[in-house]
């Protein structure tokens, strides 16, 4: 988080009435929301510093220590936050944590009221739970999913009780959840929607972009990806995403806290890495290749390979056997032979294909590293006859 600490250590003592909210700010609520405010900023209004005080009066640094990286991150940055003028006295209200396995829901959002007056409205991405991670999985072949619909009604619902401005942000499904939100709001919220910020989040079915509604608020949409990124190429962007340069390598530049800050905006760079281009452009092309019967009956069985188990969440891992796996998918009743059939073809499929990209991109580096490195001597007439007597 050296980037982020940078520019707190900068600017944590501008007021937002003094200096405007700004690109690096809408990324930093959209982290905090990844902190469990439940009995804390669903009561009613609390400032960012008392939420921080009791967040860590009710979590033990054990229990910090134990979460995801994205949730422990968020922890380190609400300390840093709450101990800024600039953060400390905004309002955090209307906290929601809704989770559903039936319905395969997950949604998280909070309300941050700016001391200028501003509602900056924060969604949640991809949390640990299975349910979550199916419907982000969802999102490749069902429209809406739930989580959407009520991402849609909570921000419609809290936005319409504003006065003033609104912004929304959320980081990878949460970037999602803001865009349809603001897609599919009233026109009276739309009047006052100045800025939706998605970071590396993954789009929507190309018709969506044809919808009026949403071209009423295209200008507001602010679509960042690192340029590595792969979730925030899934789907369809009718905009072309501003591309942020993170220090890290690959799928781990979907973690915010590596995207490199300078002064109060992200470094750009002109175009995706190689790889980048390449990974997303097979996983679209696998996904528009399978029909969406089978994308459901493959994430059906690895959910319930997870409920045989007692797998809820990605922590429950950590005790489950690796070996287990197999045998719970071979094992499970509710598959007849036709869809174990269906489940491991496609299952093969995706193997295959990455392990054949695998090896055709490492001889063509190791090829090109040899062309590079190792000179090769066009033999004389004479060495050519020795060596073929």
């Amino acid at each position: 988080m050296k980037y982020i600490k940078e520019y707190l250590n900068k600017y944590g003592n501008s007021y937002f009435i003094e200096k405007p909210v700004n690109e690096v700010d809408y990324l930093i609520f959209s982290q905090l929301i990844y902190n469990d405010f439940t009995g804390i900023a669903d009561k009613g209004e609390i400032t960012l510093k008392e939420a921080a005080v009791e967040f860590f009066s009710s979590h033990s640094d054990e229990y910090i220590g134990s979460l995801i990286d994205v949730a422990n991150r968020a922890a380190t940055l609400l300390t840093l936050c709450s101990n800024t003028k600039r953060y400390g006295t905004v309002i955090m209200k209307n906290y929601i944590d809704n989770l559903d396995g039936q319905l395969d829901k997950q949604i998280s959002g909070v309300n941050f009221v700016l001391p200028d007056g501003k509602l900056i409205v924060a969604f949640r991405g991809t949390d640990a739970s299975i349910a979550g991670f199916k419907e982000s999985a969802k999102l490749s072949y069902m429209f809406p999913v739930p989580a959407q619909i009520e991402a849609l009604h909570y921000f419609q619902e809290t936005a319409m009780l504003h006065k003033g401005d609104v912004g929304m942000c959320g980081h990878s499904k949460g970037g999602n959840l803001a865009v349809f939100a603001g897609v599919n709001c009233s026109n009276s919220v739309k009047k006052q929607l100045k800025n939706i910020y998605a970071f590396d989040a993954p789009g929507f079915p190309e018709w969506f972009f044809d919808r009026y509604d949403y071209k009423q608020i295209r200008d507001t949409i602010h679509n960042m990806n690192p340029q590595s990124s792969l979730v925030g190429r899934a789907l369809t962007t009718e905009k072309e995403p501003e591309i942020v340069f993170s220090d890290a390598k690959r799928i781990n530049q979907h973690s915010t806290a590596t995207w490199v800050i300078e002064d109060d905006v992200f470094k750009r760079v002109d175009s995706y890495t190689e790889d980048s281009d390449k990974i997303s452009a097979y996983l679209n092309d696998l996904v528009a290749s399978i029909p969406d019967e089978e994308l459901e009956l493959f994430f059906d069985v690895l959910e319930k390979t997870a409920n045989q188990l007692g797998i809820s969440n990605f922590y429950d891992f950590k005790e489950a056997d690796a070996g287990l796996m197999t045998i719970a998918v071979d094992s499970l009743s509710m598959l007849t032979p036709e869809q174990k059939k269906r489940f491991m073809a496609l299952a093969r499929k995706v193997m295959a294909d990455i392990a054949k990209g695998y090896v055709s991109d490492s001889a063509t580096k190791a090829k090109r590293y040899v062309k590079e490195h190792i000179p090769f001597v066009k033999k004389s007439p004479e060495d050519k006859e020795k060596t073929e007597s």
